[in-house]
């Protein structure tokens, strides 16, 4: 009898779970898959499919593809067959074409290994760690020439290996790529990467690390100054040796004089290899503190083994000083990939003008300028008004639009904003416009903004690359709030805008990791400080995502920074992102460029959000209707710095430890 009534429990209980399926909207079956895959339900998610499939919904192939992760081990190619065909091309079929790669990788069979990696489409890369293992030992077992720089290449980026990764490095190390000499290359790598965890595993590989040094390892991340003090690091190990160098880049980031004096006690232990790292991350740090001397530190360095990051913090130093002809030498040896970057094209050309060589200049300055970006409208600027070759802009049709709505990934993004699974809905988007043409990405972002995805309007609209749309690409939704907020503060509406884009993408809802929130990225603790002094009796947290208390709170701190800086716009902005101490300490003794100053600020978020934030400034200008403003006037001259600081100023919007 009782064993009658279980069964008969657990029959209601499964007829529960249906009946609730059923009545339930896509969103909400939804949300009962994922729960089912979490908890690895696989009745619970199989009931899910079930509803989700009778009603043709465009949400299928999210649990179908939950399914096949827990399953993995029993997964087909009939199974995965049947998918593709189903769904066409979308995220969740790439997201099943690298299951199914992994689950080949696994039980090594290349040839299907290698024929279904055909299949991806070109735009699209590996993106897991597992499968690019797994394709490199598929070239390996298949005898591609390109295998064994292709495995070399993939370590010496530096990436976290996956468990997937183990038999790669095995076939590496037994035909001797994994050498001895790469093995440290990638220890010393990970310690100056800050990757302690993988340093140890690469220790480990090599065979000539102990427990000695598997605890200084651990002991140097805690306290580098008390493992040297202690003393016990072998000098006859290079794994040890590597120890010091890591301790003086640890110390140079926190004050490079007490990492000089480190280097002079120690150098005598290093080799010359291991003294060329140490120097070089003490000159790195000196430039990131615009210390004069990172100059010549640099210059006196065997430029042959700079990372990419020592190479632009070496121009840095130069643009710094504004010492041309040495910016010009450094860009002229710049490796080509880093040199081609906008920035430095720029700055060649304007060292190159700097010494009189104006059709070289030029030359770079007119390719440069045909480009939509902060450096672009500085190079056309340089030139002045020249013939150039018109803009194409492309106005997509209403029959566009509404044949888009209609189309799987439109309903299906629709769907997932719906079920609250915006980060999937992003997801969904970005792989959409990744295959589209210009055109099609145009019309992409014209059905977003008629839906309210501000966010996914830009990133369509920002993806073009020869034929445009400003009007989409710089959006001026909440006109009305920013209009009256902007007048209110006696602040620059274009500068609001430009702030709000790089800040949110207008996503009133947007949360980030460190928890500042709304329209204008407002930190909690920020908020109820401007809260108090605007008198906002009974404010609380869950008014930071309100559209006007968030812009009244966001542009209150614009006004209040922009009074700290005398106006000066470019500083402000940085203040806003990082904090005014910040800001004021990485101005200059002296007078300085306002583009400059943004190129050499020492945080690369807080860089590049100046750059974007005044290059959307600059056009928000002219979509408003607002006075017309060159770059470099709204850039302006930092002025030098002064020895007085505001206590006030350590109030910040979205400040957290950078770099």
């Amino acid at each position: 009898m009782k064993h009658t009534l279980g069964v008969l429990f657990i029959v209601a209980a499964c007829l529960l779970v249906a009946m609730s399926s059923a009545a339930a909207g896509d969103a909400e079956v939804l949300q009962q898959a994922r729960q089912a895959y979490q908890t690895r339900n696989l009745a619970q998610l199989s009931e899910a499919i079930e509803t989700l499939k009778q009603r043709k919904s465009p949400l299928l192939s999210y649990p179908q593809y939950w399914q096949m992760i827990l399953t993995l081990d029993q997964l087909n190619y009939s199974d995965v067959q049947t998918f593709l065909q189903e769904h066409g091309e979308s995220l969740m079929s790439q997201r099943v074409r690298e299951l199914w790669l992994k689950r080949l990788g696994r039980v090594q069979f290349w040839d299907q290994f290698v024929e279904v990696r055909a299949q991806i489409p070109m735009v699209y890369s590996l993106n897991d760690i597992s499968n690019q293992c797994y394709q490199v030992q598929a070239e390996i077992a298949l005898d591609d020439p390109n295998a064994y720089e292709d495995g070399k290449r993939l370590l010496l980026t530096g990436r976290d290996l996956s468990a997937d990764c183990q038999g790669m490095l095995e076939a590496l190390q037994q035909v001797g790529v994994l050498d001895d000499k790469l093995v440290l290359t990638l220890y010393r790598e990970a310690l100056l990467n800050n990757k302690p965890a993988q340093a140890k595993l690469w220790a480990k590989r090599s065979n000539k690390a102990d427990s000695a040094l598997l605890k200084q390892i651990d002991d140097m991340v805690q306290n580098p100054a008390q493992v040297l003090k202690k003393g016990g690091l072998s000098a006859h190990s290079a794994y040890a040796r590597a120890l010091y160098v890591y301790a003086i880049q640890r110390q140079a980031k926190a004050d490079v004089s007490v990492a000089k004096v480190t280097y002079q006690k120690i150098q005598g232990v290093l080799d010359s290899e291991e003294k060329q790292l140490a120097q070089a991350s003490i000159a790195l740090e000196a430039a990131r503190k615009h210390l004069p001397e990172a100059l010549p530190a640099f210059a006196k360095l065997n430029k042959s083994s700079f990372s990419a990051e020592q190479w632009e913090w070496y121009a840095r130093s130069a643009l710094r000083q504004q010492a041309w002809p040495s910016l010009a030498g450094i860009l002229n040896e710049m490796p080509a990939t880093l040199a081609e970057e906008p920035a430095w094209r720029y700055w060649k050309a304007r060292a190159l003008l700097e010494k009189g060589q104006i059709a070289d200049a030029n030359q770079l300055l007119a390719k440069l300028s045909q480009e939509r970006h902060f450096y672009g409208w500085l190079a056309a600027e340089e030139l002045g008004p020249v013939l150039s070759e018109p803009t194409a802009t492309y106005q997509p049709s209403d029959e566009e639009v509404k044949q888009f709505a209609k189309s799987l990934v439109s309903r299906r993004i629709e769907a997932l904003f719906d079920a609250e699974a915006r980060y999937e809905a992003r997801l969904e988007w970005l792989y959409l416009i990744e295959g589209l043409e210009d055109a099609q990405r145009l019309v992409a972002a014209q059905y977003a903004l008629m839906k309210g995805w501000f966010d996914l309007s830009v990133l369509a609209a920002d993806k073009t690359n020869r034929t445009h749309n400003f009007e989409l690409r710089y959006p001026t939704p909440y006109r009305d709030y920013l209009q009256k907020a902007s007048r209110t503060r006696a602040i620059d509406e274009a500068w609001v805008y430009g702030i709000i884009r790089q800040e949110s993408r207008f996503m009133h809802y947007a949360k980030s990791s460190v928890g500042a929130g709304g329209l204008m990225q407002v930190m909690p603790t920020t908020a109820k400080w401007i809260a108090k002094k605007l008198g906002l009796n009974g404010y609380h947290d869950g008014m930071l995502h309100d559209i006007d208390t968030n812009v009244a709170l966001g542009t209150f701190y614009m006004r209040y920074t922009l009074d700290i800086f005398n106006g000066q716009e470019v500083m402000a902005t940085a203040a806003y992102n990082a904090g005014p101490s910040r800001a004021r300490r990485w101005a200059a003794d002296t007078p300085l460029e306002g583009a400059i100053y943004a190129e050499t600020i020492p945080f690369g978020e807080t860089r590049n959000y100046v750059k974007k934030v005044l290059a959307n400034a600059h056009m928000y200008a002219t979509r408003l209707g607002l006075p017309a403003q060159t770059m470099k006037k709204r850039l302006g001259v930092i002025p030098a710095r002064s020895g007085s600081d505001d206590s006030a100023a350590s109030v910040s919007m979205t400040t957290q430890d950078q770099e």
